[in-house]
């Protein structure tokens, strides 16, 4: 996981999610331990689409379960950008 987005997710959680730090931990379950509802879910994806100019759905939530799945996911998207905007026409 690249260390740089990592940080930069995890600095937004605390920020939106009005978290502490060290509640973040990569495991933490965003539902059973940070007591996130589906409301707060869609809203740090919508969060996370802006800070990194990504486009996370509904089908991104499915894969999210903790704080580590965040950050890949966001990862993930951010590494398909870069592919496209690669490609040639």
């Amino acid at each position: 996981m690249n260390p740089s987005i990592e940080q930069s997710v995890l600095a937004l959680m605390t920020e939106h999610l009005s978290v502490r730090p060290e509640q973040l931990e990569p495991d933490a379950q965003l539902v059973d331990q940070l007591y996130l509802d589906s409301l707060d879910l869609m809203d740090l994806l919508l969060t996370l689409n802006d800070a990194f100019d990504i486009e996370l759905g509904v089908e991104d939530l499915v894969s999210i379960n903790t704080v580590a799945d965040v950050c890949r996911v966001v990862e993930r998207h951010l590494a398909g950008s870069a592919l496209r905007e690669g490609e040639q026409p």
